[in-house]
Formats: structure tokens, sequence, C-alpha cells
């Protein structure tokens, strides 16, 4: 096989690989859960317009996500694989589009859409959320698509671009709601800054007609759902999901400066290679439109979700493509590499298994519960990846952009097999959710002492809401429910309940009403 159809079609078998990691996770409290649980309510209620959770209208995120994972339930029936499968398929369609992009990019250098893809499937932040049941990998599809929408306004191909661009803004909006505007905004505004020639004719008028009509797509499930919903479901998802979650929000408040704490993990292999570094300036002084075209929307976006007082890791995925393009340019502008950049990601990644191994004795994370039934198993298979990773470089090293990621994503599949074994019970909520619905089933009282976040909904299919109550609350309840049964999320295991288990560094426990005076709610 030679280098080109290693590079071109070599990609799929490892996005094989790690798709296969979805077989051995369960979905992870509590965002996982929460989502599936969304749309098993929907489900249950024959009611796809207005999302619901425990019984209420939920707000917080569009619906495309869920239809997506009620498309597979009409097709199979009611499943917990094909929701496990979204992620995957979505990370695909990330793949097959930042080859297309790169191909507009840089029409004349073909080697850097063969590596890009390469490149994003190893950058670890991307790699760690492609199997997952969220939003982010399937923003970064839209997001994708409408930086092909952009480029193509911008070279005069108005109809397709337009369409293109539409159609990203509109299934972006109904994805995850206006935040996408924050990926687009610095390369549509910034135009002069990336393009060789002049801002094309009727540029603002062709970008403004395609977010009205991508506005009016988002805008079609909004309003009827708004007035399905009620006034406070509509005020949420037509108003405060933007000005609270931008201007005034209190969710996941972080300083401005959290983001850059975190870069060099999220880039991770990458941000630690040598040969990157040395050869960053002269791409720099040899800059071309598509060098600009993403530096731009890499480094302008990362500063704008900066910015926003609201900052999760997983915000900065659709950024992941501009900087996989980036590097995947440099590497093709200088393909010869160092004897010592050989060595570095070998070493790296030997170092990051020595932190795995030594994890149980370090001060800090010696204390969090999933470390404590830690296996150094882990560890040194990620150290035995490097020593392969090192013979592998040295001796193929024109092909070490394929070896790197295969390394970190053979490294990603072992790593979820031993955390998801490891952890045990604080990740798995399923023995938890069952033991409720079977609770339910017979007739029990039940309540959730606290912020319930839909953790039991749909792992054990529950066809009735669970009643949420305040600490000041639970003397009242157990009054008028004595062999009723509470559920509190405490910070320490109990001597004596009903039932317990972790969940993630917490205790999940069920207890008797009349052991109320025993309950210590985080």
């Amino acid at each position: 096989m030679t280098k080109q159809h290693l590079y071109r079609w070599g990609i799929f078998p490892l996005w094989l690989l790690l798709t296969a990691t979805v077989f051995f996770r369960m979905p992870i409290p509590i965002d996982e859960t929460r989502y599936l649980s969304v749309a098993w309510e929907m489900w249950l209620r024959n009611d796809f317009l207005v999302p619901y959770l425990n019984g209420h209208a939920y707000s917080h995120k569009p619906p495309l996500l869920f239809w997506m994972f009620h498309l597979g339930w009409a097709a199979f029936g009611v499943n917990d694989w094909w929701p496990k499968l979204i992620g995957p398929i979505c990370a695909l369609i990330n793949l097959l589009l930042i080859r297309q992009l790169a191909k507009k990019l840089w029409p004349n250098l073909p080697e850097i859409a063969l590596l890009a893809p390469w490149v994003l499937i190893s950058t670890l932040l991307w790699t760690l959320f492609a199997p997952a049941a969220m939003f982010d990998i399937l923003l970064c599809c839209f997001v994708l698509l409408a930086m092909l929408g952009i480029l193509e306004i911008s070279r005069n191909h108005s109809f397709t671009g337009m369409v293109y661009l539409s159609t990203a803004i509109g299934l972006g909006l109904l994805s995850k709601g206006p935040v996408i505007f924050l990926h687009l905004v610095p390369v549509m505004f910034l135009v002069r800054f990336w393009i060789d020639k002049d801002t094309p004719r009727n540029w603002s008028l062709n970008l403004l007609l395609a977010i009205l009509a991508g506005s009016i797509v988002a805008l079609s499930w909004a309003i009827p759902a708004a007035l399905s919903g009620g006034e406070g479901f509509g005020n949420e998802i037509l108003w405060r999901q933007i000005a609270d979650r931008t201007i005034k929000t209190e969710i996941h408040v972080r300083p401005i400066y959290w983001y850059l704490l975190f870069l060099p993990l999220c880039l991770f292999p990458w941000f630690f290679w040598p040969h990157l570094w040395r050869n960053r300036l002269q791409v720099t002084a040899n800059e071309d439109s598509g060098t600009r075209f993403c530096m731009i929307w890499f480094q302008v976006g990362f500063l704008l979700f900066s910015v926003v007082s609201s900052k999760q890791i997983h915000y900065l995925i659709p950024l992941l493509p501009a900087f996989a393009l980036l590097v995947s340019r440099i590497l093709v502008f200088s393909p010869q590499t160092a004897c010592h950049d050989q060595i570095a990601m070998p070493v790296f990644f030997m170092l990051a298994g020595l932190l795995l191994v030594s994890l149980p004795y370090l001060p800090w994370f010696s204390t969090l519960h999933w470390v404590q039934g830690f296996h150094s198993g882990w560890g040194l298979a990620v150290m035995a990846v490097a020593v392969v990773m090192g013979v592998s470089l040295h001796l193929l090293h024109k092909y070490s952009v394929a070896i790197i990621a295969s390394a970190l994503v053979v490294g990603v599949f072992i790593g979820f097999i031993c955390f998801f074994k490891y952890t045990g019970l604080a990740y798995d909520l399923r023995p938890a959710a069952l033991r409720l619905k079977a609770l339910q089933d017979q007739g029990k009282a039940c309540a959730f002492v606290g912020d319930y976040q839909g953790q039991f909904h749909f792992l054990g299919r529950l066809d009735q809401p669970l009643p949420t109550i305040s600490i000041y609350e639970i003397a009242e309840w157990a009054s008028h429910h004595p062999d009723g049964i509470l559920i509190s999320i405490e910070k320490n295991r109990p001597e004596t309940s009903l039932y317990s288990q972790m969940q993630r560094e917490y205790w999940l426990v069920f207890r008797p009403a009349f052991q109320q005076e025993e309950l210590r709610p985080i």
C-alpha cells in the first residue's frame, strides 16, 4: 500500500476502532444520562416538539440530538445501542468534512486533505468526546459545513455557498442554539484578513440572507415549541438561552484564562511535538489564504470563548478542526522530522503512562474515589503503546502522522476499557435505575432530595416523574409517606441504607423515609 492510499483509506479502520469503544462504556452521568432521559420522555409522551425532563419542559438544549435518537428508535425499537452510535456517526462526518474543507482551502496541496482527518482523530479532546452522546461533535459537523459555505461564497459561488451556510446555521441552531455564531463570526467579519482578493460582491448581503434562512429553519421549531410549551418555556428558548448564557450566566462560570490552563491537554499530543513549533514561524512567514482562514477561526474563536464566562472544556471541540488543518499545513510545508522529533512523541506517551501508574500515590488524585480503584495495567498498557510507537517512528518515519494517530486512538481505546472497568458502579447507574423502577412498580412513594438531573429515567425506563424535594421538605414528605424511599447524593457512604452505590465522586443512597435524620445530602 502506498503512502497516499494509507492516508486516504486508513482513517476508516482507525475510526472503526474508536467507534468500538462505545461497547465498553456506559452513558456517563450526568450529561449523557440526562440527554437520553429527555429523548426517552419525549418518546414516552409521543411529543417530539417540546423536550421534557422529569415531567417538566426542558429548555436547556434544542431537540436535534433527541430527534436523532428517536430516528433510530423508530427504526429499531427503543434500545441502548443506537444512541451510542450517534457520536461516532457524527465523528465520521467530521472526518469527511474536514477533508473536503482542506481541499477547498488548499486545492494545490492535496496532501493536507489526506493528513487533516488523521490529525483531528488524534487530537485528545476530540477523540475523547467522539463516542459520546452529546452535542459538541454534532455541532462540529455544522460548523465545518458552514465553513465550506463561507468559502464558496467568498469565491462567488453564492448559491451553493448560501445553501451550505443556511443549512448549517439552521441545523446548528437546532443542535446547540446560538453558540454556533461564536464559531462563525470571526471568519465572517474578518474576511479582509484572510482573503487574497477584494471582498466578494454582495458578501454582507449573502451572509445576511444565509443567516436569515438558517434562523427560519430553527424558528420553524422554536415558535411552535414556545406556543406548545407555555410562556415560561417560550421565554427560555427564545430569549434566556441567548442572554443569560452569554451575559449574566451563573452556569459553569470560570475566569477568562481557564481554557489556557487546559489547552496543552486538549491539543495533546500535537501541542508537545517540537517539529510543530519549530516550523510554525516558517509557515507564518509564508502565510496563504487558507492558513489565515484557520488561524482566525481558531485564535479569534478561542478568544471569544475565553471571554464568555460560561466555560466547559468540550465547548472548544468545534474549534479543533481549525487546529488540525493548521497542523496539517505545517506538516506538508516541512515534512522532514529531526531525530529528537521522533523521540519526543513516544517520550510524552511514556510520561502519560507513568502518570497513570502513579495516580493512586499522588496527594490530590489519591483522594478521588475513581482513582482508588485504579489498576496499574492501564498505565503499563499506555507505556507499551509508547514503546511500539517509538520503534515504528524510527523504522517508518515517513508514516509518522499515521503512527501518532494510531497510538493515540489505541491509547484511548485502552483507556475507555480500563476506566469503566476500574470505576465500576461510579459511572454505571443502571443498577440504581432498575431498582428505582422496581420500587415505583411496587407502588412505593419515592422522592429525590436535591436537584435531579434525569440520571435514572432512560436507564430504568421510568414511565412516571420522580418527585423532587429540598432538604427543608424532607421531614414533611416523610410524615406523609412513612413507607416511602428517599434518594439522595451524599458525600460519604452511609452505614445503613436500602441501597447505595457511587455516583462519580459521591454516594447515591436509597434510604427508607424513617431514616430521614441520617440523611446528609451534599
